[in-house]
């Protein structure tokens, strides 16, 4: 499925597809090489990555290598280079050895990679180098055979790698590297009986061009922007995509995810949406203001409550001592990276992950009140939420919120995916009661939310999507 009608007939391994054997292998000759991989600011957009490849000491045949965009600047990318371009260096070998200290990339190559090319490398990271390294494996002669070292451990050969990567990863200009034979690969396709419904539907959009959508460039800047402002590293925006879609440690709701990852997209049918045809519905009419955009809803305006909303986040996230960020829409949308840091520059992850929680709520809770009031309440400017209205609903949120916590650190349920009580503990800290981490303050919320041991949160998982 999905195989290139111009490779299928001539089979998987032709050699107008491979290319002609190597000449004149040496039958004896037998290799070694360690490989390594670096990167400083790892998945930055400005992160510094190299590989390394060590045959000796002062061996001619060492090898750095500055790895550059569009490739991913990670440290399992300068590892899988590293180990890409010893093979190539070698094809005319009798046998490669070829030792790493990346766990990762052995697994991938050994233990992952028949699964992952019947799947057409569908949902699998780095698929260009992985495939490439496949499709190299498939077309040498040389038998590849692959080693864990420890490392950072005093090994001669890891340590010598691990220099010639970091000294490839501080290079000015990134090599040119050879991923040729990566579209070989691809060209295979997948096997149809490995493939879900979705995985299929992914590879169909994988060969159907989609050019990039202007509107969402412009948004997807200005979020890195904000979120380069307040962190000082310049994220990818795979990497900003990607925070919208993490559920590890229930952090950030789903229901927020869609709502992040819709905003982004410049797609919610606000403001200029209705120009054309519905003129009135451009701006908001009790505020007067001209357009009805998003950054006005969740930070000007009056229908949504956000001013009352915002100050009890400012309010609550007081307890904690520390300062509270400026609010922009940007930040909103970028929070899944926003990282909170003590003074030693240390991140503080559990105020991290409370901020996120109060933000991401905030918002969603802003958007959903504009939402109720225009549609539900028929934007009667009489029916606007009161401030005892918000106020309960937040109080309401936020206490769930700290319930589904507690309820997520019970291990019979969740096994792996549980919680740990530290963690909670850390994140709410300075908002519960002095002598019970289960209940929340009472002068910061009108009642004090009690999680008890034998409570239906803490035993049954929660209930609905978003969870």
């Amino acid at each position: 499925m999905f195989t290139d009608p111009s490779e299928a007939p001539n089979g998987i391994l032709n050699t107008r597809r491979f290319g002609p054997a190597p000449q004149n292998p040496d039958p004896e000759e037998e290799i070694e090489v360690y490989t390594d991989g670096s990167c400083h600011g790892n998945g930055a957009a400005d992160a510094k990555c190299g590989s390394g490849i060590w045959y000796g000491q002062d061996d001619d045949r060492n090898t750095s290598t500055k790895v550059g965009p569009p490739l991913p600047l990670t440290n399992n990318t300068g590892e899988l280079i590293a180990v890409l371009e010893s093979i190539q260096q070698n094809k005319s070998a009798k046998r490669l050895k070829i030792a790493s200290d990346s766990q990762y990339t052995i697994e991938a190559l050994t233990k992952h990679s028949q699964t992952w090319l019947s799947k057409g490398l569908i949902g699998v990271k780095n698929p260009e180098i992985v495939s490439a390294i496949l499709g190299e494996i498939l077309a040498t002669s040389t038998e590849v055979r692959l080693r864990k070292v420890k490392g950072h451990s005093g090994d001669t050969g890891n340590d010598g790698a691990d220099m010639l990567a970091n000294a490839g990863a501080n290079k000015t200009v990134p090599d040119k590297i050879d991923l040729t034979m990566s579209g070989v690969i691809r060209a295979m396709g997948a096997k149809t009986n490995s493939l879900t419904q979705a995985q299929a539907y992914r590879l169909m959009m994988r060969h159907k061009a989609v050019g990039e959508r202007t509107r969402t460039t412009r948004m997807m800047t200005r979020t890195r922007a904000a979120i380069e402002a307040s962190t000082g590293v310049d994220l990818p925006p795979e990497t900003v995509w990607k925070s919208l879609r993490i559920r590890k440690k229930g952090t950030i709701s789903q229901k927020f995810s869609v709502f992040a990852w819709k905003s982004l997209h410049e797609g919610h049918k606000i403001g200029v949406f209705w120009k054309h045809f519905k003129p009135e519905r451009l701006i908001c009419q009790p505020c007067n203001a001209p357009i009805e955009d998003l950054n006005h809803i969740l930070t000007e305006c009056r229908t949504s409550g956000q001013e009352t909303i915002w100050k009890l986040a400012q309010r609550a996230w007081g307890a904690t001592g520390l300062p509270w960020p400026e609010i922009s829409l940007e930040r909103i949308l970028g929070v899944g990276n926003i990282v909170v840091k003590n003074d030693q520059g240390k991140v503080l992850e559990g105020r991290t992950r409370l901020l996120r929680i109060i933000v991401s709520e905030s918002a969603y809770l802003a958007w959903l009140d504009r939402c109720e009031w225009r549609i539900g309440r028929e934007q009667n400017p009489l029916r606007l939420h009161t401030k005892k209205e918000i106020t309960a609903q937040w109080k309401s949120i936020i206490g769930r919120r700290f319930r589904i916590d507690w309820a997520l650190t019970n291990k019979a349920a969740f096994g792996k995916r549980a919680l740990r009580h530290a963690e909670v503990k850390r994140t709410w800290k300075g908002l519960t009661m002095a002598n019970n981490d289960k209940m929340l303050r009472d002068d910061i919320f009108a009642e004090g939310v009690l999680v008890g041991n034998g409570g239906r949160a803490c035993q049954r998982r929660p209930p609905g999507r978003n969870r």
